[in-house]
């Protein structure tokens, strides 16, 4: 006889354990997925994090650098004791200039020499104050505990003309003399535009530039972030607080300590380094070291910065514990002009 076909069995789903089964492998695997996106992220967030630190850094320093190599340079001179109408601190005002061009000359003197002609005092081509600001010019926030860093220098251009809110130097192969242009006589090239004894072809006339380097708590867009800012000689006829422009550089430092290579002997080599306001008299500054700590503008609160930092003249260790990623960027900087 033939066997009996039996009926088919028809399975309309899977078991409760099947299911569960399924369902934690599942998220086993998207937790997995989340895991690694979450991962990748931080990392990028991270790496992203540096680089901008790092390229905050390499604006900063190139900024500083520039104006560092460049000063003591004076033209057609490369001494500054050769150059007119220079004054330094104690010095009487130089008869050249007006009352109203010495008092903008001096409206940066320091704190204990407030009558310090500070844009004119060129034999002090490099200076600073060590963790402070000693100028009788306000700082813009001025963060506290940083150093400050100024210089003195003529400008690598000739101009086509002059300007008459500008001191100038005009310098030849024998000496220099620091003026400020009539404002009826503007041309370079014209004889009677510069001061006497000098011929356009034999001498050039070069604007003087004073500048002033120091960290702000503060940034232009953010009161949280500080920065690095630059006080620069704009004015030399102007009201006391049009004498120099006070511009950011860029956000994200937050320290600034300099210390300065010196030549004691007169060999050109640097025989110590020191602070700022400390140089040894007759020693002649032949190259910076200069120190920024870049903070990042907003917090990672899955970071915690412990390192320990320790640069510059710090007598100890500083760790601030906090949530902002930080880098320090150091260079040493020669100055070229500094060959008697």
């Amino acid at each position: 006889m033939p066997t009996p076909v039996r009926p088919a069995r028809y399975q309309w789903g899977v078991s409760l354990i099947e299911l569960m089964v399924a369902l934690v492998i599942g998220l086993f695997l998207i937790l997995g997925a989340v895991t690694v996106f979450n991962q990748s992220r931080n990392t990028y967030r991270a790496s992203e994090g540096v680089a901008r630190l790092q390229e905050v850094g390499r604006l900063a320093m190139d900024v500083i650098e520039t104006d560092v190599r460049m000063a003591n340079f004076w033209g057609m001179s490369n001494r500054a004791d050769y150059i007119l109408n220079r004054a330094g601190p104690g010095q009487p005002p130089p008869a050249a200039f007006s009352s109203t061009q010495q008092t903008n000359s001096a409206v940066c003197g320091t704190t204990s020499a407030p009558s310090n002609y500070f844009v004119i005092n060129l034999d002090e081509y490099v200076g600073g104050a060590n963790n402070a600001y000693n100028l009788t010019c306000a700082a813009n926030n001025y963060q506290g505990g940083t150093d400050t860093l100024w210089l003195r220098r003529a400008n690598s251009n000739q101009p086509a003309t002059m300007n008459a809110t500008r001191i100038y130097l005009q310098t030849s192969r024998v000496q220099g003399t620091l003026f400020v242009p009539d404002s009826s006589c503007l041309n370079p090239s014209d004889q009677a535009c510069i001061p006497a004894d000098y011929l356009p072809p034999a001498s050039q006339s070069r604007e003087l530039e004073a500048r002033i380097y120091y960290v702000s708590s503060q940034s232009t867009n953010r009161n949280d972030v500080p920065a690095l800012r630059r006080k620069r000689f704009a004015n030399a006829n102007g009201t006391a607080g049009e004498a120099f422009i006070d511009e950011e550089i860029v956000p994200g430092v937050e320290d600034l300590q300099v210390r300065f290579g010196v030549d004691v002997d007169g060999d050109t080599n640097i025989d110590q380094y020191v602070n700022p306001g400390a140089v040894p008299a007759g020693a002649r500054v032949v190259s910076a070291q200069i120190w920024l700590r870049i903070r990042a503008e907003d917090r990672d609160f899955g970071f915690v910065d412990d390192t320990a930092y320790q640069y510059g003249d710090m007598a100890s260790a500083v760790t601030l514990n906090d949530n902002y990623r930080r880098i320090v960027v150091t260079k040493t900087i020669h100055i070229r002009n500094t060959r008697a």
